[in-house]
């Protein structure tokens, strides 16, 4: 009996010496939330924590959290979610219950997603717990963007949903020079809208509204707007796969290491910074659209001049 007895006592005493360790280090605890630890979410989490890594070597205590399987510790101070339906989970978890929840960055998520949460929990923002890097561009970027690639374009045509930050969009268009034609185009309303649109409309300009954009209404649209000879700029590499004229987009690991950088400010100064949209991005060109349209594009020059403007205006 004695001795499986020693070797069990070592190890617990190990066990023991290496909890008092890292709480003698002072590691900072976090949770990182993903829906599944695979694809966009798992490249979005790897960038985030290497950022972190790389800043604060060997400070950080990190759990994954996949879904709704809770570790048995107390929760941390901090918490990444890691796509909509990962913040989703968190607010159940947190923000529902009586006691007091962690502060949470969500990552990986349009802006509307964000927004319906924060909604629900206004104390959250004001405190400095609750805060985003969304996906969604800057309507300045894309403006810029038809500007450098479509020089001739004047009329932007945009579909519009419920939440579209359509006072935003026309600033941004008056400050470029550029007229915004808009029409609602959620419900049944899409056929109509792109009849009001396509006829006026350079280019049209697709935003991540899933009540306007999504696996039904992209096909039709696209159809639409290559026989009005109208190329489309989208917001993910699906639509120039699909036949858009470009996209412009950040991805996972664009966004997960600007996430990363937002975590440390936050534990600098003890609250999260206001919401982000995306630092870096990507610049994709079809070429076969872009030759039916008769334009010669180069993808990095166009990211290059777009990441110079912004630079010079800053």
């Amino acid at each position: 009996m004695r001795r499986f007895f020693l070797p069990l006592l070592a190890v617990l005493c190990l066990c023991l010496m290496t909890y008092e360790s890292a709480r003698a280090e002072g590691k900072i605890a976090v949770w990182v939330v993903l829906p599944e630890n695979s694809g966009v979410y798992a490249a979005t989490a790897a960038a985030l924590r290497a950022e972190v890594e790389v800043r604060l070597p060997g400070r950080i205590a990190w759990q994954v959290v996949r879904g709704t399987d809770w570790p048995a510790a107390p929760a941390p101070k901090w918490v990444v979610a890691v796509g909509v339906a990962a913040l989703q989970d968190v607010e159940r978890k947190f923000f529902a219950a009586s006691g007091p929840a962690p502060a949470v960055l969500a990552t990986l998520l349009p802006r509307q997603g964000f927004e319906q949460l924060a909604a629900s929990t206004p104390a959250q923002m004001r405190e400095g717990r609750l805060s985003a890097v969304v996906l969604d561009q800057p309507p300045s970027r894309q403006l810029a963007l038809i500007r450098l690639a479509l020089p001739a374009a004047r009329q932007v045509g945009v579909l519009t949903g419920r939440a579209t930050p359509l006072p935003a969009l026309e600033q941004a268009a008056h400050e470029a020079g550029l007229y915004l034609t808009a029409a609602p185009a959620q419900d049944e309303m899409l056929f109509s809208a792109l009849r009001m649109v396509l006829p006026v409309a350079d280019v049209l300009l697709a935003l991540p509204d899933p009540e306007v954009f999504n696996s039904r209404s992209v096909p039709p649209i696209l159809t639409a707007a290559f026989r009005r000879k109208v190329p489309l700029l989208g917001f993910s590499p699906a639509y120039v796969k699909a036949g858009a004229l470009l996209a412009l987009y950040s991805t996972p690991s664009q966004i997960g290491r600007q996430s990363g950088a937002m975590l440390v400010a936050a534990f600098a100064g003890g609250r999260l910074p206001p919401v982000q949209p995306p630092r870096e991005f990507v610049v994709e060109i079809n070429i076969d659209v872009a030759r039916l349209f008769g334009l010669r594009l180069d993808a990095g020059q166009l990211s290059e001049s777009l990441a110079r403007q912004e630079n010079d205006a800053r």
